[in-house]
Order: C-alpha cells, then structure tokens, then sequence
C-alpha cells in the first residue's frame, strides 16, 4: 500500500468531534492516522443527548484542552457521526481547502453508501431525500435559503468555522432531530451584501454512511424529525411549511387527515419540500417515512416537546 502525501496544510488546526449514545466508533485512531491532514484533537463524546448538544459539549472540551495546554486555538470543528467513515485519505484535507475559499463558513462532504449496504438500504437511498448525497468533482454552493432551505451537505460529516459556531452560539441543544438544518438556516442569517457567509460541498470529498436497514429503523428515524421539526417551528414560525404552523386543534386535524389521505397518492407521486415538484415513481418508502414524519409533528407540537 502507498503511503498518502501528508498535507500541504500542517499547521491547519482541526477538531474532529464524534458523538455516541450506544456504539463504540470503530478504531477512530487508525482512520484519522490515514488522512493527509491530521486533526490536532479527536474528541468522542459518550452517552450525551440529544445530538445537538453532545456537539456542542465536544466542542467546549475542545475549547478547555486548548487553553489547558497553551496551544493556540482550534480555528475548525470537524463534526462527525459515529457511523461515518471517511471515503478517501484526502477526506479532511479537501474539506479544509474548500472552507479556505473566502466567505465560507461550512465545508461538507457527500454521504453514499457502503459496499456492505443490503438492497433495503438502496431501495431506502433512492426514495427518501438526505440518505444519501452525490459526490460532486468541484466545490460547489450549496446555501441552505428560503424558501426550501435544501443544502446537500449534513452534519453527518462536515467542517465547521469556529468563529462562526461561536458566534450563533453552537447547536441548539434541546431539538430532538434536524439540529444540522436549524443549526444552518441561523449561520445563513448572519449573512450580510458585504460579507456573505457560504455553505459549500467540498469536491471529491465522501464518507461511507448506512441508510436504515429496517422498516422501524426508517420510521423512529422520520418520527424523530417531525418532533425535531414541530420544535423549530415552534421557535421560528418562518419555518413552517405546507400549512403546519397550527393555528387550531382543527387546523391540526384537517391537516393530519390531508396528510393521512394523501399517503396512497404519495407512493406513486412522491413529494419533498428539498425538491418541490410532484413527479410519477414508484415511492412507497418515501410515502412511509413522511407520514411518520408527519405524526412526529403533531407528537411534538401537542406534547409540547422542546
């Protein structure tokens, strides 16, 4: 096996930050030590929830062993789920160059599947929008706006500014699901004409990702962000969508039986508010994880969770 070329950005100063509840990440150590640009931390956070703020407390720790140890600062959190594997040993370095391009604050990679993926897992990556996200050859912009807000890059791996993660305050720790749009949409706001802030997807950069392998798997992971959803909503009524910002227990209910109406209908016409258009395919699994999506809505906005 050829050694990879180290990095022509040595003193670039990277934290990798990975959280978990259950699963112990596989040998981290071993995947970082075959990236040309080696991170100077890598910060696994242990049983931490929800997501949003078991980054947010990596990124503290980060911040304390830097001051304990009297290095200079980490100018980039690098934040990785602990079921992602790089797909190239330039991952973190081609990360890193796109955010060098001026005004970017947000460098993400593109998520595919693994070789070990079951049929289910594809069938899933086909139908439901951000399984999976192609890899592009160039950088590329990818600006979560109004009024889709779709961006192709996730928190499933992406690098982070510093900077910027200070000053919006990190992620917002109490969401259940969807911490990586809101988290976006907030950065995007501190856009200004002469100073615009950018998302970009990092060229030729990928990491390996499982889609859910089960039919409960792809529904307690769509249920989750309709709770997440309802609980941005809630927040910041700007991001309500197709009539969810519930003005009425009736309201509630002509929409839910819309959206329980409609379940058939989107099997054969699937919809995404990332890709607004109704086109003909054969979807069922989309038509599935979006009517659970939309009872983890009205979970979450008469539960009152958040």
């Amino acid at each position: 096996m050829t050694t990879a070329t180290r990095s022509e950005y040595p003193s670039a100063r990277i934290a990798v930050i990975i959280p978990t509840m259950s699963r112990v990440p596989l040998d981290v150590q071993s995947m970082m030590a075959t990236q040309t640009l080696q991170p100077t931390h890598v910060c696994i956070v242990y049983g931490q929830s929800p997501n949003g703020y078991a980054r947010n407390v990596g990124a503290y720790r980060v911040t304390d062993a830097d001051a304990e140890s009297g290095t200079p600062p980490t100018e980039w959190y690098l934040f990785l789920d602990d079921d992602a594997l790089f797909g190239h040993p330039e991952c973190i370095e081609r990360l890193y160059r796109a955010a060098q391009i001026p005004g970017v604050a947000i460098a993400g990679a593109a998520r595919i599947l693994p070789a070990d993926a079951t049929p289910f897992e594809h069938a899933v990556a086909r139908q439901v929008a951000r399984i999976i996200n192609p890899i592009v050859a160039i950088d590329t912009v990818t600006n979560p706006d109004a009024p889709h807000y779709s961006c192709s890059i996730t928190t499933t791996c992406c690098l982070v500014s510093r900077r910027i993660f200070e000053a919006v305050e990190g992620f917002d720790p109490t969401l259940i699901r969807g911490v990586d749009t809101e988290f976006f949409v907030r950065v995007r706001r501190m856009h200004r004409a002469d100073a615009p802030i950018l998302f970009v997807q990092a060229g030729n950069a990928w990491v390996t990702h499982h889609a859910p392998q089960t039919l409960r798997a792809l529904w307690d992971k769509h249920f989750a962000y309709g709770v997440g959803h309802a609980q941005e909503v809630r927040r910041d009524a700007s991001r309500a969508r197709a009539g969810n910002n519930f003005g009425s227990p009736v309201h509630a209910a002509v929409w839910l039986l819309l959206r329980t109406l409609l379940v058939p209908v989107h099997c054969f016409l699937p919809f995404s508010f990332g890709d607004p258009r109704w086109r003909f395919a054969w979807s069922p699994l989309k038509a599935y994880a979006s009517y659970a999506s939309a009872l983890g809505y009205i979970r979450s906005w008469y539960g009152h969770a958040g």
